[in-house]
């Protein structure tokens, strides 16, 4: 089995010494990133690339400790899933610091583990299972554990889950009702999605 990328987290004092500039995003707000460097310090977004016709293409999901490189070729917007704080760095910025190449390297490696994992959950060849080892997946990076099992921090609505797995969205809701019946996933009070049974399969590395 694969080990989770380490990641540091960036030290405060040393962001407010450089004045580094932060990003704060409330949920559902929606930021494009450009030809900078940019490292999530708090929250969950969802990132997405656009094309040129402006439509948008899912890679992915980004937590803590999580950086994302701009381009001049390729767009970046993402979403906040939750209330999300993302510190921007120049290029230079990056090359000039002592720590910075170190934390985006392994802010890089630690998305990229993730992206694959969920890009490999997409090719199971029936939709219930793209879809459930999609959620456990989720439940890896963001999961929290709780007597009854892991439970996804955010409320994700079954639009997003299709685009997340290429599955329709009526068949989305077909599939979590299937997937409760056979007692592998329930939602709590909040309407939050809860994986019965998976209490090992949160973050193993969150700070």
């Amino acid at each position: 089995m694969m080990s989770v990328p380490l990641y540091t987290p960036i030290d405060p004092a040393t962001t407010a010494a450089k004045a580094y500039p932060a990003f704060e995003l409330g949920r559902n707000a929606s930021l494009v990133l450009r030809e900078r460097v940019w490292l999530i310090q708090t929250g969950i977004i969802e990132i997405n690339l656009v094309d040129s016709d402006g439509n948008l293409c899912f890679i992915g999901l980004g937590t803590a400790g999580m950086a994302v490189c701009g381009s001049p070729d390729l767009c970046y917007e993402i979403q906040a899933l939750s209330p999300s704080r993302l510190l921007s760095f120049t290029a230079a910025e990056v090359h000039a610091s002592a720590h910075l190449p170190r934390l985006i390297c392994e802010g890089q490696q630690y998305r990229q583990y993730y992206s694959d994992l969920l890009l490999k959950a997409g090719h199971y060849p029936t939709a219930v299972q793209r879809l459930y080892e999609v959620l456990v997946v989720l439940g890896q990076m963001i999961g929290v554990s709780t007597p009854a099992g892991v439970r996804l921090p955010v409320r994700f609505t079954h639009a997003q889950l299709s685009r997340y797995t290429g599955i329709t969205r009526v068949t989305v809701t077909r599939l979590l009702h299937h997937l409760r019946q056979q007692q592998r996933l329930w939602w709590g009070r909040d309407r939050h999605l809860i994986l019965l049974g998976q209490d090992s399969c949160c973050p193993k590395n969150r700070g």
